[in-house]
């Protein structure tokens, strides 16, 4: 039995649950490619998503859905987070502004729509960011709501038809830019907090949806990479840091 929670998120203890890590490793639309000096590969951007040989990526400003309770905080805005490491790609990211710090129900979903560039399986991570006022937990501010809907199946622990419905998704990025990196669920009555793994199929279409969850999570980037890549991204990682500079989105000029 799968089941997810709306209830106010616990403090993280590693010791209560077990954190699963990965191994080392259109006609009418306007194309851009550009190829990698370091690693060779090609790569192209389609409607704001950039395409690799084995990863999609895209910052959350490029939907189209109507941003609701979403804010696009800029260089102008004085809560524009700047930061000491490694700015928003391209100076702007998205922060929903409802529900409270702890989180509350889906609201405000913005899609995204991408094709599967080959068969893989492709784990989901972003780039986020905890806005934390003075004396606020660093387990807030943290989660939102996913949901992939398309022609594929579970590659994680959780049920695939689970996974095209809402769940909550958190991560670590206290203060400064981090990751949202797992889905929190139970299975077989088990609380499980894992990370999100999908078998994608080479030219299918997949829509992928973020609701706001918790006030003041900010967005910047959202990544999926075939596994066989061997990237890892753990807790409070900054994955335009630690990754390397492939997978983030391209600098519009």
């Amino acid at each position: 039995m799968f089941s997810c929670s709306n209830d106010k998120e616990e403090t993280f203890n590693k010791e209560d649950y077990q954190i699963v890590k990965e191994e080392p490793g259109g006609e009418e639309e306007e194309e851009e490619e550009e190829e990698e000096e370091e690693t060779g590969e090609t790569t192209k951007t389609v409607d704001g998503i950039k395409y690799g040989a084995d990863f999609v990526l895209f910052e959350p400003e490029v939907t189209k859905s109507d941003l609701g309770l979403w804010v696009k905080r800029t260089p102008t805005d004085s809560k524009y987070y700047v930061g000491s490491g490694i700015e928003a790609i391209n100076k702007g990211y998205l922060e929903f502004t409802g529900n409270n710090l702890n989180g509350g129900s889906a609201k405000s979903p913005i899609e995204f729509k991408f094709t599967c560039p080959k068969d893989g399986k492709y784990r989901m991570v972003m780039r986020m960011y905890q806005p934390l006022l003075d004396g606020e937990a660093g387990d807030k501010r943290n989660d939102v709501w996913v949901k992939l809907t398309g022609d594929y199946t579970t590659a994680c622990v959780y049920p695939t038809e689970e996974l095209k419905k809402n769940h909550k998704f958190w991560g670590r990025g206290v203060r400064k830019w981090g990751s949202a990196h797992n889905l929190e669920g139970h299975v077989d009555g088990v609380k499980k907090l894992n990370k999100v793994v999908y078998n994608l199929k080479k030219d299918e279409e997949y829509t992928f949806t973020i609701s706001g969850r918790a006030q003041g999570c900010s967005l910047d980037y959202i990544l999926f990479y075939d596994e066989s890549l061997g990237l890892s991204v753990a807790i409070h990682d900054d994955i335009a840091a630690t990754l390397p500079e492939l997978y983030r989105p391209d600098i519009i000029d």
